[in-house]
């Protein structure tokens, strides 16, 4: 299995994808110069997560978009990938690697799929006996991006630390609704048991992003609106109901519900206030 290290360095790191970013979420890797590639085949598939290695010494992770090689029923994901990174852009996250789409062809081999940059000298969660203080408040603010995001696979797995103090978060195909059964309103019960043990009003970092998100909802729903091709009406509708939803938890200057079945009937009655305001 690929490990989260690698050698290149820091300078050239910060350079991946610059060159033949078309606009938006759209980039290109035909023009750099491929020294090796380390494959990784997962689950079985034909085609998993690949490792490339650039002459430069940059490095990238390439996922295929698998519904080309497992005939999988499954929307867009690299573009979800994407998406996700935009998002913490808009945000101010600061926690998910550069990703972005590409469908190139280099050496007669398609590239279909999305790239993103690789975290140097990584050790994901299971390898952190401890957070330090920072790397504590940024997993707060995860939590609740992801609740934001509808991220269901979220674990110590996929979430990166680096020397510098620093955490990454990656592995965001399975957001924004992949699935046209999929429950609006379904999350995980992570997110009660994070709000009901802390007071969040007094916490700053908590805030600050429901309020990004409520400031910058528009602008997520455009991005959503213009890039997702699956079930793009109710990753919209989860998005915003739950934007809204902690946004006027907050104002309310009260404790956050302790209990899963008051989250959803919250969630419901944002949803169906949407839905009313569309017709």
């Amino acid at each position: 299995m690929i490990k989260p290290e690698d050698t290149n360095t820091k300078d050239s790191q910060s350079k991946i994808l610059e060159d033949g970013i078309k606009e938006g979420i759209f980039g290109s890797i035909k023009d750099r110069e491929i020294d090796h590639i380390d494959y990784d085949r997962w689950m079985g598939g034909p085609r998993g997560p690949e490792k490339i290695t650039f002459k430069d010494g940059s490095v990238i992770m390439f996922k295929c978009d698998i519904r080309h090689y497992w005939m999988a029923d499954n929307p867009d994901t690299p573009i979800r990938e994407a998406i996700v990174y935009q998002i913490d852009k808009i945000v101010g996250l600061g926690l998910v690697p550069k990703t972005m789409v590409i469908d190139d062809t280099i050496t007669n081999v398609r590239y279909d799929g999305s790239v993103q940059e690789w975290i140097k000298d990584a050790k994901d969660g299971y390898q952190i006996e401890k957070f330090t203080a920072e790397e504590k408040k940024d997993f707060e603010r995860l939590k609740v991006f992801d609740f934001v995001i509808g991220n269901s696979d979220r674990h110590l797995g996929n979430v990166l630390f680096t020397n510098d103090g620093k955490m990454h978060a990656i592995d965001h195909n399975a957001c924004l609704i992949i699935s046209k059964d999929e429950d609006v309103l379904s999350f995980p019960d992570s997110i009660i048991i994070f709000f009901s043990r802390n007071v969040v009003h007094d916490m700053p970092h908590i805030v600050d992003i429901i309020e990004k998100f409520y400031d910058n909802k528009e602008k997520i729903l455009g991005l959503i609106e213009k890039y997702i091709h699956d079930n793009t009406e109710l990753a919209k509708l989860m998005v915003e109901s739950r934007i809204n939803y902690l946004y006027k938890m907050l104002k309310k200057d009260t404790p956050f519900p302790r209990k899963y079945l008051e989250w959803r009937n919250g969630l419901n009655e944002e949803v169906q206030n949407i839905l009313r305001r569309k017709k």
